[in-house]
């Protein structure tokens, strides 16, 4: 193998830098343009009217928190197992949160564990679709309309899903639609908010733009004297960024159809080894797969996990864990109660995000799959 398999999107390639100049070309250096370009084509795959473009997925969480009153002291809940970018974004927006576990076959927070944590204190709850899975969403939805509260979908990873008709990213009165090489197939970095709320929707443009109006004409957008109306965020999307996420998303379901095949090549070589739990379908909809997450058997712990990451990395295979129990590491770990959260804590000690891309082999994935029976025997062997 001459390069390390990655796990994500690459970089840009020869073609999709000279798209891209184009896509520059096209917008006559306007950036604000070039936003306006993400926003259309995000807005149209969630059907939903209004998208707001941000710099990164941090941002666009922590300015959502904000807007919907879920910040500075307002209580949260959300998953136990979730990214990092989620509790990172929660503690700078000053939300307080109220972990709830997951179901260990979706890996996803469903109602039976959420209902429990909302109190009159409660000012969000927040569902993630776990590496592109998005079973329980609609059951989120239901449980924040009954309660009165604003449901906040975060689709890092998932964004071309269904449950029954409806697209991933609109079962929240927002959701925040991650486009990094972590959250997506996209890879180029910024996220995109979208909602049917115009209120909302204003709120979140003014708290992206430092607590500016956004300009109104092309003289505007030159220069000019704009008031600071509210305290905010230095979160545009970069002209790059943007770029390289209009290239990658008009050819969307060509990425998602290849990246099907690759998943299924997976399942193919892995579905019968007795020490993996593979990734399991959504029963009441259709999953756009972000990364290949599967788990060791319950035989295995942390320590076996790590040690098999480990070999991986040894050769050159990248692997990796895109989800944490958030309230079980050191950053979290002094702002949460003694609550257990069992089915989070098993789940993620025995997780292993394999490379997932467009650019992989039938040759790399059997390479992939060789190497990782290979680890997994030799660290039964020590165990």
């Amino acid at each position: 193998m001459s390069e390390p398999l990655v796990l994500g999107p690459s970089l840009p390639s020869r073609g999709e830098w000279i798209e891209m100049q184009q896509v520059f070309r096209d917008a006559h250096g306007d950036a604000h343009e070039l936003e306006r370009r993400v926003e259309a084509r995000v807005a149209e795959l969630v059907a939903r009217p209004f998208a707001i473009a941000f710099g990164s997925t941090g941002a666009a969480i922590g300015a959502t928190l904000t807007a919907l009153g879920a910040g500075f002291g307002g209580e949260i809940v959300l998953p136990a197992l979730a990214p990092a970018v989620l509790g990172a974004a929660a503690h700078w927006a000053g939300s307080r949160c109220a972990f709830a576990d997951i179901d260990p076959t979706s890996l996803t927070m469903r109602e039976a564990a959420a209902a429990p944590r909302i109190t009159e204190a409660t000012r969000a709850i927040v569902g993630v679709a776990t590496h592109g899975q998005p079973a329980g969403l609609e059951e989120l939805a239901a449980l924040a309309s009954r309660n009165e509260l604003p449901l906040l979908e975060i689709v890092c990873g998932g964004l071309g899903g269904r449950i029954g008709r409806d697209p991933v990213g609109r079962f929240g009165r927002v959701a925040v639609i991650g486009l990094g090489a972590d959250d997506s197939t996209i890879g180029s970095g910024g996220a995109v908010c979208v909602t049917n709320d115009d209120t909302l929707a204003a709120n979140l443009r003014l708290l992206r733009n430092l607590g500016r109006a956004e300009p109104t004409s092309s003289w505007e957008r030159a220069g000019g004297i704009h008031p600071i109306e509210r305290v905010g965020f230095d979160s545009r999307m970069h002209p790059l960024q943007a770029a390289m996420a209009d290239v990658r998303l008009a050819r969307f379901e060509e990425t998602c159809n290849a990246l099907e095949g690759v998943f299924h090549s997976y399942l193919r070589r892995l579905a019968m080894h007795p020490d993996l739990v593979l990734p399991a379908p959504c029963a009441e909809g259709t999953v756009r797969w972000s990364h290949f997450a599967l788990r060791l058997g319950e035989r295995f712990g942390s320590d076996d996990r790590d040690s098999v990451v480990q070999g991986l990395l040894r050769h050159d295979i990248a692997a990796t864990r895109t989800v944490s129990v958030l309230p079980h590491e050191p950053a979290y770990r002094k702002d949460e109660s003694h609550h257990g959260y069992p089915m989070a804590e098993r789940s993620a000690d025995r997780l292993i995000a394999l490379p997932f891309s467009t650019a992989l082999t039938d040759r790399d994935i059997d390479l992939i799959c060789q190497t990782l029976q290979v680890m997994i025997e030799r660290q039964s062997i020590l165990r």
